[in-house]
Order: structure tokens, then C-alpha cells, then sequence
């Protein structure tokens, strides 16, 4: 799994690459809450469009930062999530928090 970054206008767009599972769910943790607690932001945009695998472990990394980011009342939206990774967060429910967003 690799994790970059940028920030724009406000905004923390995070792009993560190959599997989220229990394997990387420690590193993927660690290194998004240092992003978060780094950066003042408006926004954070996860963009998923390079993972190619994620399962249940990465839904509970996904929801922590959820949980951690809507504390300090900033979004976090879903950008371009793989067609695989698409089907796994629309059975799950997590667009009901946080939004998928395409460009």
C-alpha cells in the first residue's frame, strides 16, 4: 500500500494505492492521522481510484478517520473509488457518511 498527498485550497487530498486489508490497516492508520493532526483543512478528499483491494479492516480505517475528522467538523469525501472498492463501500453503507465523489 502507498499513501500521497497534496493540499489545495483548503482541501487534503489523499490518495491511497494497492490493498487496504489488516496487513497495511497499522501503517494506513498511523500515516492518515499524522496527515490530519499535520494540516489545517477544510476538506478531506480520499481518493481511492488506485486501490485495488480493501476488506472489512479498511472500512474500520475509513470510519475512524471519519469519526476523527467529523470531531473537528471537516468532511471527508470518497474520490474515485475503484470498481471493486465501489462495491464493497456501496454494500456497506459508508456513502450514507461519507460522500463518493467523481473527477
Amino acid at each position: 500500500m502507498k499513501i500521497v498527498y497534496k493540499t489545495l485550497n483548503s482541501v487534503l487530498y489523499i490518495g491511497i494505492s494497492g490493498e487496504l486489508d489488516e496487513c497495511a490497516a497499522k501503517g494506513a492508520r498511523e500515516t492518515l492521522d499524522a496527515l490530519i493532526d499535520e494540516f489545517t483543512v477544510k476538506k478531506v478528499m480520499l481518493d481511492m481510484s488506485e486501490l485495488s483491494f480493501m476488506d472489512s479492516t479498511g472500512i474500520g480505517v475509513l470510519l475512524g478517520r471519519f469519526k476523527k475528522l467529523k470531531a473537528k467538523e471537516i468532511p471527508l469525501c470518497i474520490a474515485n473509488p475503484s470498481r471493486v472498492v465501489d462495491k464493497l463501500l456501496n454494500l456497506s453503507g459508508i456513502y450514507q457518511y461519507m460522500p463518493k465523489v467523481m473527477y
